[in-house]
């Protein structure tokens, strides 16, 4: 009973973690593709 109590709260924090690490990788990929686009944009306004 006390084993099961004591790990309840680090299995919810890891389940954070894993959450905010995610989020994190979202917003890197978000911000990668928003520079590519812009970057790809430049190329088609030099082609021009």
């Amino acid at each position: 009973m006390l084993r099961r109590r004591f790990l309840k709260p680090a299995k919810k924090k890891f389940f954070h973690q894993q959450q905010a690490r995610a989020l994190r990788l979202k917003h890197l990929k978000q911000r990668k593709a928003k520079l590519f686009a812009r970057h790809a944009l430049q190329f088609v306004v030099q082609d021009i």
